[in-house]
């Protein structure tokens, strides 16, 4: 076979395979864009499982909106705009160093694929019922992020003091150690991140979310509002991670109990 022809189909071989890979990267780099992270499970957190699994600075390579808390349940935490932001126990909001460890988050790196116009909600169940509708349009069985930017006549939070070993389950931390704080005429951010039903073994089900006030002086866990009104932007998620902890009491810890009801007397 003639040199020149023999090296021309080698060529073309080589074009070819650097095509696919460009193309097999583009694919990979589009499903982590449309991915969601969590950090070891609800329900092991519920138990109690409360050491750092991840650090911030780990967390943030994958994901810039979110939410979780910090080891040994050291406040609430928020991820905004690819900042992790603590909501502590006395009141206090502060951007945590790369260094400080993970127990419990869940982030992604956010990419808009809708937005809901003219939000006005009386209440946090009124917010949820419309959100639940939003997400109708594009199928329940999704998960989702949404960043909700407005205005509350008055928002109620919480945070939770760090917690000492031996680790108490987290519906007796929220019974003694939960710090609720009112705050009212509030413009802010609300992270609302969504599990269906079918992965309430590894979340909750349904909506969870933190706030940030945009002059970063207050947050926290959402336990309820009145009066918001203002707009979301909608993240559909297709594609899900996760970090388990190492550590032998996760090992050993039994899962057998439905945890649902705990769940939802916390939240």
């Amino acid at each position: 076979m003639n040199k020149k022809i023999v090296f021309a189909l080698v060529l073309m071989g080589l074009l070819a395979i650097s095509a696919a890979n460009a193309q097999n990267s583009l694919i990979l780099n589009n499903n982590n864009d449309d991915s969601m992270f969590q950090v070891s499970l609800m329900q092991a957190f519920m138990h109690g499982e409360y050491d750092g699994v991840i650090t911030v600075g780990d967390l943030k390579k994958h994901g810039d909106l979110g939410l979780g808390t910090f080891e040994g349940v050291n406040g609430e935490m928020i991820v905004l705009d690819g900042v992790v932001y603590q909501a502590a126990a006395d009141g206090s909001i502060n951007v945590m160093n790369d260094n400080e460890k993970i127990p419990f988050a869940t982030v992604t790196k956010f990419d808009e694929d809708g937005k809901i116009e003219n939000i006005n909600a009386n209440n946090f169940n009124d917010l949820t019922s419309q959100l639940n509708k939003e997400i109708e349009k594009y199928g329940t069985n999704n998960m989702y992020v949404i960043k909700i930017k407005g205005d509350f006549s008055n928002i109620t939070v919480r945070s939770v003091e760090k917690q000492e070993k031996p680790y108490k389950e987290f519906t007796d931390v929220a019974a003694v150690d939960q710090k609720v704080f009112n705050h009212t005429d509030q413009t802010g951010t609300l992270v609302a991140v969504y599990f269906p039903e079918y992965m309430k073994e590894l979340n909750m089900h349904g909506w969870h979310l933190h706030f940030l006030s945009d002059d970063k002086t207050k947050g926290g866990h959402v336990l309820g509002f009145n009066g918001f009104k203002g707009t979301g932007q909608i993240d559909e998620i297709h594609d899900f991670n996760m970090i388990l902890p190492t550590d032998d009491s996760f090992k050993t810890m039994n899962f057998t109990e439905n945890m649902t009801s705990k769940i939802n007397s916390v939240e």
